[in-house]
C-alpha cells in the first residue's frame, strides 16, 4: 500500500512538473509584461477617475506591457480621428521617396485654384502653416466621389495671410494632402492606405468607418451610440476617417518610426520638429524625448504618446470623449511616469 501511495505521489509530482513546464513555456514568458501591482492599481484609479470607456495599452521595448479595458475588449477598434494624420504623412513621404513630388512643390502644381496656391508648399500643409481655413463643409452632401469633394472644399477655402507661415491647426491641410496623393498616384486614398499599412502589416482591426456593418463587426469596431455623418467622414479624407485598435495603431506607428515602412532618413524628414510654435509636422507634435498625437470627434478620443524610435508607447482610446482633457492628462502622466518627459 505504501509503495502504491508513493508511486501515486510520484506520478502526481511528474504531472505537476509537466504542467509547470507547459505553463512556463506558454504563459510565464508574458508575465514580465505585467506591471507591478502598485502601478497597475494607480493607473486603474487614474483612468477610472478620468472616465475611460475604452482601452489604454502600454508598450515597452516593442512589447505590450499592460492593457486596461473598460469597454469593448482588447481588440476593439475606434475612430482614430486626427491621429490618422501621422499615417497620411507616411503616405506623403512614401510618394516623395518615389519622386512623385517634393516637400517644396507648390499646391498650384496640383490644385491651382486653391487660394494663394502659388506660394503654399507641401511642407506648409504638413506643418499646418498654409494660412488656409474652411468657410464651409469639406465635401459634398451627399458624397459622390473624392474629386468632387476636393473641388467643393477648395471652393469653400479661405486664405488668411496673417496665418501663413505660422502654426494654425486645420484639418483642411491634411485633407488637401490626401487629395494630392490621389492625384499623383492615380489611386484612391483608401487603396494607398491599405497597400502601405493594412495588407503588409496584416492589420486585422483596421478599416475605414464607411465600411459596411459586417466589416466593422469583423474589426471589432466599438460603436458608441452616436450617429456618424458619413458625408462628413468622407470629407475628412486622410484626417479622421479610419478605425483602428490600439495594437494596430501602435504597430503602424512603430513601423513608421523604426525604418520598416520609411527609411531612417525619410522618417527624420517627415516627423522632424515643425517650423512653428506647435513643433508640429507630419501629424505629430515633437516633445523632448517622444512624439504626441491626439484625436477627438463623434464621441471618440484618441491619444498616442510614443518614443522617437517607436519602442515605447502609451495608446489610449475611448468611446466617450466627454472627458477629453482628463484622458489626455492621464496619457501624459502614465507616459511620463514610465518613460520620462
Amino acid at each position: 500500500m505504501k509503495k502504491k501511495i508513493t508511486l501515486g505521489l510520484f506520478l502526481a509530482y511528474i504531472l505537476f512538473c509537466g504542467f509547470l513546464c507547459i505553463k512556463t513555456r506558454f504563459i510565464i514568458p508574458n508575465q514580465h509584461l505585467v506591471l507591478q501591482s502598485e502601478k497597475a492599481q494607480k493607473y486603474k484609479k487614474l483612468l477610472d477617475n478620468a472616465g475611460l470607456k475604452g482601452n489604454l495599452t502600454i508598450y515597452k521595448n516593442k512589447q505590450r506591457r499592460w492593457q486596461y479595458t473598460t469597454a469593448g475588449d482588447a481588440n476593439s477598434s475606434y475612430l482614430i480621428n486626427s491621429v490618422q494624420k501621422e499615417l497620411t504623412a507616411g503616405l506623403i513621404m512614401r510618394a516623395i521617396s518615389e519622386n512623385k513630388f517634393s516637400l517644396d512643390d507648390k499646391v498650384a502644381k496640383f490644385y491651382p485654384n486653391v487660394p494663394n496656391a502659388q506660394n503654399i508648399s507641401v511642407l506648409n500643409l504638413l506643418e499646418m502653416t498654409s494660412g488656409l481655413d474652411p468657410t464651409g463643409p469639406m465635401g459634398d452632401a451627399p458624397y459622390n466621389n473624392d474629386d468632387a469633394n476636393a473641388q467643393k472644399m477648395i471652393q469653400d477655402t479661405h486664405y488668411n495671410e496673417q496665418n501663413f507661415g505660422k502654426g494654425d491647426y486645420q484639418d483642411l491641410d491634411y485633407i488637401l494632402l490626401s487629395h494630392i496623393l490621389e492625384k499623383v498616384n492615380g489611386q484612391s486614398y483608401e487603396t494607398l492606405f491599405n497597400d502601405m499599412y493594412v495588407y503588409p502589416l496584416k492589420l486585422k482591426h483596421t478599416d475605414f468607418v464607411w465600411a459596411d456593418q459586417q466589416k466593422l463587426k469583423e474589426i471589432d469596431f466599438l460603436f458608441n451610440g452616436q450617429n456618424v455623418d458619413m458625408n462628413a467622414i468622407h470629407g475628412l479624407l486622410g484626417a479622421g476617417s479610419v478605425a483602428m485598435s490600439n495594437d494596430d495603431l501602435y504597430k503602424t506607428s512603430l513601423d513608421l518610426l523604426n525604418g520598416k515602412l520609411l527609411s531612417e532618413q525619410n522618417k527624420d524628414i517627415i516627423y522632424a520638429p515643425g517650423n512653428n510654435a506647435l513643433h508640429y509636422r507630419g501629424g505629430l507634435y515633437t516633445k523632448n524625448n517622444h512624439y504626441e498625437s491626439n484625436g477627438n470627434g463623434y464621441g471618440y478620443c484618441n491619444f498616442l504618446r510614443i518614443s522617437k524610435d517607436g519602442k515605447n508607447a502609451v495608446v489610449l482610446q475611448s468611446a466617450d470623449s466627454s472627458h477629453y482633457g482628463d484622458l489626455s492628462n492621464s496619457a501624459n502622466k502614465i507616459y511620463t511616469d514610465l518613460f520620462g518627459k
